[in-house]
């Protein structure tokens, strides 16, 4: 009987828990997909951009730059950062949920790029 109450307990212990939130010193899921974001349009910038610039002997110190400046903006550490990283990765129900908010976010911004300027209120053809 005692041993049915402690693993009952246990059981109910670990239903409750919210299986979805992150320990302390771990970037929240939010801030965590724009830091990736950011990351990624750095590298992006590194290999499209920076690459062809003869002038940049080093492209990988070049693109650590960038991701130094990424860190800056959102005030936090490289150490955060790979923590965090790290800690997602081991977590594959939190990080398919982080890496498909990335993507989305992406696209949206992709697709906002691509969108056509308002067109002028006059038609200067029809006159």
């Amino acid at each position: 009987m005692r041993y049915s109450l402690i693993i009952f307990m246990f059981m109910v212990a670990a239903a409750c828990t919210d299986k979805t939130s992150v320990p302390s010193g771990i970037l929240p899921k939010e801030k965590m997909e724009g830091v990736l974001l950011d990351m990624i349009v750095a590298d992006r910038f590194s290999s499209q951009y920076v690459i062809r610039d003869s002038a940049k002997v080093n492209v990988q110190e070049e693109t650590f730059r960038l991701y130094s400046q990424v860190f800056s903006i959102h005030n936090i550490s490289r150490e955060e950062f790979v923590k965090s990283y790290k800690f997602y990765l081991s977590r594959p129900d939190l990080s398919k949920v982080l890496f498909d908010s990335v993507s989305a976010r992406a696209n949206r911004l992709k697709e906002a790029a691509y969108q056509p300027k308002d067109a002028p209120a006059t038609d200067t053809l029809s006159r």
